[in-house]
C-alpha cells in the first residue's frame, strides 16, 4: 500500500505552489460553480476537467503524486485517481482497456505498439529521468558495485554462500524486469534474489541484513515517505561502475544529467485515450514549466530544465 507524502515532500510542493501563486490567482476567475457557490460544476472530460484513473509504476509514484496534487490544485474541476501498481500490472490494465493513461519508466515495446495498431495512436511523453539504484545497510562493508560483473556472475551461476544477495521490490516491478532482462533470466538462481512487495519493505529488509543489496528506483530515496524516512539514515547508496571510463558514480541529479551514472531510466506518460482529454492535459503539465520545476526539486532530472531568473541591481540591499 502506498502511503501519503512525508513532510519533506509537502515542503517541496509548498515551495512550488508559492512560486506559481501568480498563475493560480487568476486561473479560476471564471470557473462556473453550483447554486451553493462553493463547488465546481461537473462536466465532460477535457484537457483540464473531468476524472481520470492514472496507472503509475510503483517505483516512480512519489513524483507523479506530487505533480498530480499541484495539477488538481490549479485545475479544480480535474480529478486524478492514481493507481500505484507494478509495471506488469499497469501494462495488463492498459492492454485490457481498464485504464488508458499510465506513467512508466520506459517506452512502449513493439508488441505493445502493435496491440494498438488501427485502434489508437499512442502518445508517449518523456518528462524526466531517474535511475535504478543499489542500497545496502550502513553496516555493510561494500560501498561500490560493478553492475556488469554482477550480471555475469548471475549468468554463470558462480555464487558463494559468503556473497551478497539481491532484494527487489516486486517480481513484476519495472526494476526487477529490467534486471532480469539484462541477465536473460526469467528467474534468478535460488537463494540469490528475494522479491518482496514494496520499496518500503526493501529498505526495511536491508537495514536488518548486511549481506542484502536492495535494487530500487531512485525516486523513493529522493522523495521518501514516512515509512522509508525512518530508515533512511540506516542505508547507504552504492556507487556503480561505468564501463566506459571504469569509474564509479552515485545516482545524483548531476550524474544523471551528464549521463555518467550507467543505470538511467527515462520516465514517460503513456496516453491511449485517442482524444484531447485529461491524459493529454496531465502529460503537457508534467512536461511543462510547472511540472518540470517539481521534477527538478524532487532530485530527479527534468526533461526540460526550468530556467532560473536572476534580477540584477545596481546596489546591494
Amino acid at each position: 500500500m502506498i502511503q501519503r507524502k512525508s513532510a519533506a515532500r509537502i515542503g517541496i510542493l509548498a515551495s512550488v505552489l508559492a512560486t506559481s501563486s501568480l498563475f493560480f490567482q487568476c486561473k479560476d476567475k471564471h470557473t462556473p460553480t453550483n447554486e451553493a457557490g462553493n463547488e465546481p460544476v461537473t462536466q465532460e472530460e477535457t484537457l483540464l476537467s473531468g476524472t481520470l484513473t492514472l496507472g503509475v509504476d510503483e517505483s516512480v509514484f512519489p513524483i507523479v503524486e506530487d505533480v498530480a496534487v499541484l495539477y488538481e490544485n490549479e485545475y479544480k474541476r480535474a480529478k486524478l485517481n492514481l493507481l500505484a501498481k507494478s509495471e506488469r500490472e499497469v501494462i495488463h490494465l492498459l492492454l485490457s482497456d481498464s485504464i488508458r493513461v499510465a506513467v512508466l519508466p520506459r517506452m512502449m515495446n513493439a508488441d505493445e505498439l502493435k496491440h494498438y495498431e488501427g485502434v489508437v495512436a499512442p502518445k508517449q511523453t518523456h518528462f524526466a529521468s531517474d535511475a535504478m539504484v543499489f542500497v545496502t545497510s550502513k553496516s555493510a562493508t561494500d560501498s561500490i558495485v560493478d553492475y556488469q560483473a554482477l550480471l555475469k556472475q548471475v549468468e554463470r551461476g558462480n555464487l558463494k554462500e559468503t556473497e551478497s544477495f539481491l532484494v527487489f521490490d516486486n517480481y513484476n516491478s519495472s526494476v526487477s524486469s529490467a534486471f532480469r532482462q539484462a541477465t536473460g533470466f526469467d528467474s534468478f538462481p535460488k537463494d540469490y534474489a528475494y522479491f518482496l512487495n514494496t520499496t518500503e519493505e526493501v529498505i526495511d529488509y536491508v537495514t536488518k541484513n548486511p549481506k542484502a543489496i536492495g535494487v530500487i528506483g531512485l525516486n523513493w530515496l529522493t522523495q521518501p515517505n514516512a515509512a522509508i524516512q525512518k530508515n533512511i539514515d540506516q542505508v547507504k547508496v552504492l556507487a556503480v561502475k561505468n564501463p566506459t571510463d571504469n569509474k564509479y558514480y552515485k545516482p545524483s541529479q548531476n550524474n544523471i544529467a551528464e549521463g555518467t551514472y550507467p543505470l538511467i531510466r527515462k520516465l514517460y506518460v503513456w496516453d491511449m485515450q485517442g482524444k484531447n482529454g485529461l491524459g493529454t492535459g496531465f502529460a503537457s503539465y508534467i512536461a511543462g514549466y510547472k511540472g518540470q520545476r517539481v521534477v527538478l526539486k524532487s532530485g530527479l532530472f527534468p526533461f526540460n530544465t526550468p530556467p532560473r531568473e536572476i534580477v540584477v541591481t545596481k546596489e546591494i540591499k
